[in-house]
């Protein structure tokens, strides 16, 4: 038999089979240099955080002290529950889920639905439970083995010792929002943190909040931990130290809360005419912060929302109401700067002036007789400025009114629910309600009332502004703001700084007219004489605003001051709503306010006062 020798290879098989095997190598090359090259660092990250976890601690939020140094908010600690998505999301993990939710006694989908909620990555932890108590917490450290991927520990949440006391001051926390965390992600938020929502707590968020620290740990397939890898300490938020001072603060609280106890609500501001610093702010009624802490219950938010009182609204700040007569020294002001009157123009007050055929009366009903500008401040003569704001005429009005800072917000670090009230004129009206001005707007303006809105802390700058010699200062909470370093010390990161907002541009002498009326106000024969307090030169002005409540006319009770009168200290401004005068009402809360302030001990309870 012969061989028959083997053909020769193809050529192009050969080819084709190099081509394939070198494209086979090429693709290896380049799927090679993407894994290494292009998506090296990404897959290098994956591969850690797969064989690592981060145990976040959360960093305490700095102290708030008042200007004593008293502890107004603080910080506790409460157990939470942590779970990694990754180890309780999917069928696999059910058995992981129900045992969970058997121990926390909730169930299965609420912990699917918290999880898939709040979760930022597979393997970022996300609370699933707070408020643990240390029973359920041990029960749940116990079955560590059979709960992969979950974690208890301690987290620090807001505490505030004085309740409603100071709820309006330092405003509450609430959990962040989605719209708020799409912004906030890069500064560290996370779902389910807690953040300022009103208040200090809001205005301060950045200096508040401190820097998180954690604790890397590597871990095994079943998300169990093997060692730590590292770790790294939170930093505090800064301490604030406010301008309020705590006894103040209690004693115009517990004066207005009797009032509000009889469904009056009322505000009182004070304030350092040297510099703006807000010595107390008080809104009643008022709520406790300590309800939004964790999430505020249905019920509570019923409760207040449902309370016609409106603990919610920040009357000091935030509600603008008529003042009555406390804007009388307003327009004395205009009067005397623009000529229309002088320390020495007397009027004649009979009780009443008639608008052709309407009558317009004082409170004083049997008249003052004959009065001078410093005795129609004294006594609050209606009459006296009825005419003279028809001298004036609203325009000018409404023009001194802003020159005193009214109609516009202070600048306040409450500035969110600040309120810039209302200073009406013939525009205004045509513009708000379609109407013309008549000459009743213009002598109601002229003591107070009309349209015109002002804020308990509005009337308490003005105040301070005549006090200090005409500068409008920005009413400030926050005198330092002290800040924590990584090493444990601290440093001083801000103090308070006097700003002037503008200034009033009154000539001395007529502003000493305006404080020879206020002192007068406080003297035998005043409007607030009851109020007096011994041995200090104390300046001040009653004022009753009228308006319908219910279908009847009700009297809002007005009171401005400042002492001593000869070295103004503090500035004080108190309403009580529907209560009745404000000589009566008003005035001897700011006298308790005064005195407590200036170190004066009351022998006696205010007397009653005449009028206005």
């Amino acid at each position: 038999m012969i061989d028959t020798p083997n053909p020769a290879p193809s050529i192009v098989r050969i080819r084709i089979a190099a081509a394939f095997v070198g494209a086979c190598c090429l693709g290896l090359v380049v799927r090679l240099w993407y894994l290494q090259i292009v998506q090296g660092a990404a897959l290098l990250e994956a591969s850690e955080t797969n064989r690592s976890r981060v145990i976040r601690w959360v960093a305490p939020r700095g102290l708030i002290e008042d200007a004593t140094g008293r502890t107004l908010a603080s910080n506790r600690y409460r157990i939470v529950v942590w779970a990694v998505p990754s180890q309780l999301l999917g069928k696999k993990q059910a058995a992981v889920r129900r045992r969970l939710a058997r121990l926390l006694g909730t169930t299965e989908a609420q912990i699917e639905s918290t999880i898939r909620e709040k979760r930022i990555g597979d393997f970022e932890p996300v609370r699933v439970a707070e408020n643990v108590d240390l029973a359920t917490a041990t029960r749940v450290e116990e079955q560590g083995l059979n709960l992969p991927g979950v974690s208890v520990g301690p987290e620090p949440v807001r505490d505030y010792p004085d309740g409603p006391l100071l709820g309006h001051v330092l405003g509450y926390m609430g959990e962040i929002r989605a719209e708020e965390l799409r912004q906030k992600r890069a500064l560290g938020y996370r779902p389910g943190d807690y953040c300022g929502e009103l208040g200090i707590e809001h205005a301060y968020e950045a200096d508040l909040r401190g820097r998180d620290g954690g604790q890397r740990i590597e871990v095994d397939a079943l998300g169990r931990m093997r060692r730590e890898l590292e770790s790294f300490a939170p930093v505090p938020g800064s301490r604030l130290t406010l301008t309020i001072r705590h006894d103040l603060q209690k004693i115009a609280y517990d004066e207005l809360m009797r009032w509000a106890a009889r469904g009056k609500p009322g505000a009182a501001v004070a304030m350092d005419p040297r510099d703006g610093a807000v010595l107390a702010l008080v809104s009643t009624p008022s709520f406790d912060p300590n309800l939004f802490v964790s999430g505020i219950r249905r019920a509570d938010w019923q409760r207040l929302h449902g309370d016609r009182r409106m603990p919610l609204i920040n009357r000091a700040v935030g509600s603008a109401t008529a003042p009555g007569s406390t804007f009388k020294v307003v327009t004395a002001a205009a009067g005397l700067d623009t000529g229309c009157c002088g320390p020495w123009t007397t009027e004649v007050c009979r009780g009443v002036i008639y608008l052709r055929r309407w009558p317009k009366r004082c409170h004083r009903r049997s008249g003052h007789g004959t009065v001078d500008l410093v005795e129609a401040i004294a006594k609050s003569c209606d009459v006296y400025f009825y005419r003279l704001g028809q001298r004036l005429g609203p325009e000018r009005l409404a023009a001194y009114a802003r020159r005193f800072g009214l109609g516009r917000r202070t600048g306040i670090d409450l500035s969110r629910v600040e309120s810039a009230g209302t200073v009406p004129d013939p525009a205004y009206k045509r513009a708000r309600w379609g109407q013309p001005w008549v000459g009743g707007d213009t002598v109601d303006y002229a003591i107070g009332q009309s349209m015109l809105g002002c804020t308990p802390l509005q009337m308490c700058r003005l105040t301070a502004a005549i006090a200090n010699g005409g500068a409008l200062l920005r009413p400030q909470l926050v005198r330092t703001v002290t800040a924590h370093r990584v090493d444990g010390t601290t440093r001083v990161a801000r103090t308070l700084q006097r700003i002037e907002d503008g200034r009033l541009g009154l000539r001395p002498e007529h502003l000493a007219v305006i404080a020879r009326g206020m002192e007068a106000v406080m003297r035998p024969g005043g409007t607030a004489s009851g109020s007096a307090i011994p041995g200090v030169r104390v300046a001040g002005k009653t004022g009753t605003a009228q308006r319908h409540q219910g279908g009847r006319l009700v009297n809002d009770a007005w009171f401005i001051a400042y002492a001593p009168a000869e070295s103004p200290r503090i500035a004080v401004c108190v309403t009580v709503q529907a209560a009745g005068h404000g000589g009566e009402v008003a005035a001897p809360i700011a006298r308790k306010v005064l005195a407590r302030y200036l170190g004066v001990k009351l022998a006696e309870p205010a007397r009653a006062s005449s009028g206005d």
